[in-house]
């Protein structure tokens, strides 16, 4: 039986509308070999499709997009082979669940068909395999996180892409440590001799990735030091709250019904989105999270899926809970679901 031609998504408009939707599993890319330049094609492909419409996974790039998207005035035959071989033969690690022990491989891409018109100007068509597709669409039960494309295109460094996609990760949390060993490690530099001494590592790394990210996006942040006697051990990170308006500026005209839907959504925390079903109230949302950051973290769960992100555990935390409460309403109905989540919630942070 002959395979049914997909037809690709051409442009939609400008970055400035585009809002990149991703799973929570793709965030464990910055541990993969992409390039920046790889990942902003991956996050443009990302902005394009609607996640609740599979059978439209091809997207084409119109002639000039790419070349605008990498921030160059013109790309060569063996730059873009070589960037799109890269990306297409990538095989990354994805975390997953369902499998307590090993590990699961993908591809992401399985074709590219690039032309190019008399004046240098590139036409891309890009189609994610059918293994990926899990990640790219229907993806609310994985969670995901959303930002504005137009944020990273603009970026030069590979490290400020990857500390915006680590802030955005964890926004959620406002303030926190993270280990300085930890911090090289998810930035790709822990072997870099050069930055083995924090004052280099600072100067070189943190003060231009923040100067970048002030710049050319919306994340605000601060940072600082954590010592142990005269060694700095740890790095202390505050992330500002955006009001909503300022996060999206949406082109109604331009919005299907699942798009409306997903805005409501974005605007909940990340661990609120397993709990959308229930209808709580903002007031009882407080209380819930006055309850759940008292949690130790050997109680939430510890799987690859969540990266060592407490945020990431705290949503698949709740997750859990509400599925266990929504098991347990079909075999007997719960009168408050709220008074039963809370309940479990105490009990694991007195126990």
């Amino acid at each position: 039986m002959a395979r049914k031609k997909i037809e690709p998504i051409t442009s939609l408009g400008s970055e400035d509308k585009l809002t990149v939707q991703k799973s929570l599993p793709l965030f464990a890319l910055w541990r993969s070999e992409l390039t920046l330049a790889e990942f902003k094609i991956l996050d443009t492909y990302l902005s394009r499709i609607d996640s609740h419409k599979p059978e439209k996974r091809a997207v084409m790039f119109e002639k000039g997009e790419l070349e605008k998207i990498l921030g160059v005035k013109k790309i060569n035959n063996q730059d873009l082979e070589t960037r799109l071989k890269h990306l297409m033969g990538n095989v990354i690690e994805i975390p997953d669940e369902s499998m307590k022990k090993g590990f699961r491989l993908v591809t992401l891409f399985e074709e590219a068909v690039a032309e190019q018109d008399d004046y240098g100007l590139w036409q891309v068509k890009l189609e994610c395999t059918q293994k990926a597709m899990k990640y790219f669409f229907n993806i609310e039960n994985l969670g995901y996180l959303r930002y504005k494309l137009r944020c990273i295109t603009s970026l030069t460094s590979r490290y400020t892409y990857i500390m915006f996609i680590y802030l955005e990760a964890n926004r959620f949390r406002k303030s926190w440590d993270v280990p300085l060993d930890e911090l090289k490690q998810i930035l790709d530099c822990d072997k870099v001799e050069t930055y083995s001494a924090f004052k280099e590592f600072n100067k070189q790394v943190l003060k231009r990735v923040q100067k970048e990210m002030l710049e050319k996006t919306e994340c605000r942040y601060s940072y600082e030091p954590v010592k142990k006697g005269r060694s700095v051990v740890a790095v202390h990170f505050e992330v500002e709250t955006l009001p909503k308006a300022s996060l999206e500026e949406v082109d109604e005209n331009q919005m299907t019904l699942e798009q409306w839907q997903e805005e409501a959504v974005k605007e909940k925390e990340l661990w609120q989105t397993p709990l959308e079903d229930f209808n709580f109230t903002q007031e009882q949302y407080d209380e819930l999270f006055s309850v759940l950051i008292t949690i130790p973290d050997f109680k939430l769960p510890q799987s690859s899926a969540c990266y060592g992100s407490v945020e990431l555990m705290r949503y698949h935390y709740i997750d859990q809970k509400a599925k266990e409460i929504k098991r347990r309403d079909t075999q007997k109905p719960i009168r408050s679901k709220f008074s039963y989540l809370l309940k479990l919630m105490k009990q694991d942070a007195e126990e």
